[in-house]
């Protein structure tokens, strides 16, 4: 299975600049809403949950705060957002409900059929090997339990997807982008059925030009001030970016979900 690497890890400066425009918790916009989106169809209490690439915490947290779910555990390989997650959970006093779990690159450390449900978010779209990726991660669904979440895909390779891909190889992150179709078919082939795509694009349209507007507006100050000059119009300018990838139908936001048979 090939993880995450150093290259998409964050510093604190960065994880402070993400937590300003899409709040406490969250590295990408939607936040708590979009979370409980993801997961509205699924009953949670009772259920062992594993939050995968659980990030600074924000969707564990609404899912034991606001959704019901008793036993969560957040898996993350970058020791500085774990670090601010914990404050996350203790913060809202759902550390008795929510554990977390640092691993490295490569097979989790989980037995085979150990989750009612794995919570997949904005993780998928950094895999070469989606398939291998998802296989390692069915493995700890229990027959019957469900993998849910949400991702970025590629929708059409016209010039607005060329300028966003060109900004993320300039800035060496690994993002390895596939279509609704090629998505579905990773998932079938792991022996998930009930498989369903939702489209969530419009939304994140419109979160795409919200964030732009504070990053044009009223956030500007502060994050000229935390990142300097430069920092900040390479912030707007990845914000400026991403919102024509969406805006421009380079790219789709998808909510996806398959259950193990």
């Amino acid at each position: 299975m090939q993880n995450q690497d150093k290259v998409n890890q964050y510093d604190q400066r960065n994880i402070e600049m993400m937590e300003t425009v899409y709040g406490r918790g969250y590295l990408s916009a939607g936040g708590d809403e979009e979370v409980a989106k993801v997961l509205e169809r699924f009953e949670l209490q009772g259920k062992r949950i594993l939050d995968m690439g659980c990030g600074l915490g924000g969707a564990s947290v609404t899912m034991a705060r606001d959704l019901g779910a008793t036993d969560v555990v957040g898996y993350d390989i970058d020791d500085e957002v774990l670090r601010r997650a914990k404050m996350l959970i203790e913060d809202n006093r759902v550390d008795e409900r929510v554990s977390l779990v640092r691993g490295d690159p490569g097979p989790l450390t989980f037995d085979d059929d150990h989750f009612d449900l794995v919570y997949i978010a904005a993780v998928t779209c950094h895999m070469e090997d989606l398939a291998g990726f998802l296989s390692e991660v069915v493995r700890v669904v229990k027959p019957g339990g469900w993998l849910v979440g949400a991702d970025w895909m590629s929708r059409e390779e016209n010039e607005a997807y060329h300028v966003w891909d060109n900004m993320l190889r300039e800035r060496g992150l690994n993002f390895y982008f596939v279509d609704p179709a090629a998505f579905e078919m990773a998932l079938r082939s792991n022996g998930l059925s009930n498989v369903n795509l939702t489209d969530r694009t419009e939304a994140f349209t419109g979160f795409a030009a919200a964030s732009k507007q504070c990053v044009e507006g009223e956030l500007e100050p502060a994050l000229r001030s935390s990142l300097g000059d430069a920092g900040y119009q390479a912030f707007l300018n990845w914000t400026q970016v991403r919102y024509s990838g969406l805006n421009d139908g380079a790219m789709w936001y998808q909510h996806f979900c398959g259950q193990k048979t």
